[in-house]
């Protein structure tokens, strides 16, 4: 089961565009079997969709930044994107938010030490915590739409022990605004996303043994994990923290949609937020 575990972390690091080659610590990610589904849609919405744009030139703008901070025992070892203000004084917003939630010093010092949520393991509830990394991936549809995926890997007292958290943040480069589900997402289209993640956490686990533990998405954990999504040429990526739909065992932390499946809920063309309009 480890191997499973380090195989599939492995893939998400090499599977998508990145800005930050340099780490020494990598996340999982695997390749999804998925069962395609035909749906009635009219051409000009699933073109709109399903036509690759040309990606953005990320080294114009994004750079990757270090903040490294020891406090008595613990290590803060973070490496986090920065958006070039000079290219567009609105990329401002996003970096500030990185500042605002995770260079807080005396912030994330608390929170690694004291969260009780780090590990799902009760046997780490009480663990020392040595070390918190911060790393990121950057996915891009088009030269309007930026979805960065932070994951944090918590590292406790026993070596062999760590545990995964993520963050999917999705930006309007144009606009310098996020983007959230219901910017993305048609109005109640809820259940039936939360139909299509089932469907495929189902085929995942009759085809593949790391999914075997797994249990059902429930319409609590859509809400609370549903703007945590990333975007790429072809899928959707809902990322979920450890234990909250599969064991941390299993190194099972996404499922991802074909875009071609979620036509019919995505905000088309004619949106007053057109995302993916290049």
């Amino acid at each position: 089961m480890k191997n499973l575990i380090c195989i599939s972390l492995a893939t998400i690091l090499l599977s998508c565009n990145t800005i930050s080659n340099d780490s020494n610590h990598k996340l999982i990610e695997e390749d999804a079997k998925t069962v395609l589904i035909s749906h009635n849609l009219s051409k000009e919405k699933s073109d709109y969709w399903l036509v690759k744009k040309q990606e953005a030139p990320l080294n114009d703008f994004v750079s990757t930044k270090t903040f490294y901070k020891k406090e008595n025992s613990l290590i803060l070892d973070y490496k986090y994107p920065h958006l070039d203000e000079q290219f567009n004084p609105l990329f401002s917003n996003f970096n500030s938010f990185i500042k605002r939630n995770y260079l807080k010093t005396e912030t994330s010092i608390l929170q690694v030490l004291y969260n009780d949520d780090l590990s799902c393991d009760p046997l780490f509830k009480d663990a020392e915590r040595k070390r918190r990394n911060l790393d990121y991936k950057v996915y891009t549809k088009n030269s309007h739409f930026l979805s960065v995926l932070l994951y944090k890997t918590n590292y406790y007292d026993d070596d062999r022990h760590n545990s995964f958290m993520f963050k999917g943040l999705n930006y309007n480069v144009k606009t310098g605004t996020f983007v959230t589900y219901n910017d993305l997402f048609e109005n109640n289209s809820e259940k039936f996303l939360l139909f299509k993640l089932n469907q495929e956490l189902q085929a995942r686990i009759v085809g593949q043994d790391s999914f075997n533990d797994c249990w059902e998405f429930t319409k609590n954990t859509f809400e609370v994990f549903k703007n945590n999504f990333v975007v790429d040429s072809d899928h959707i990526k809902f990322y979920f923290d450890d234990c909250t739909v599969c064991p941390t065992y299993s190194g099972n932390y996404f499922l991802e949609i074909p875009i071609e499946e979620l036509s019919s809920i995505l905000r088309a063309q004619n949106s007053e937020k057109p995302y993916y309009k290049s």
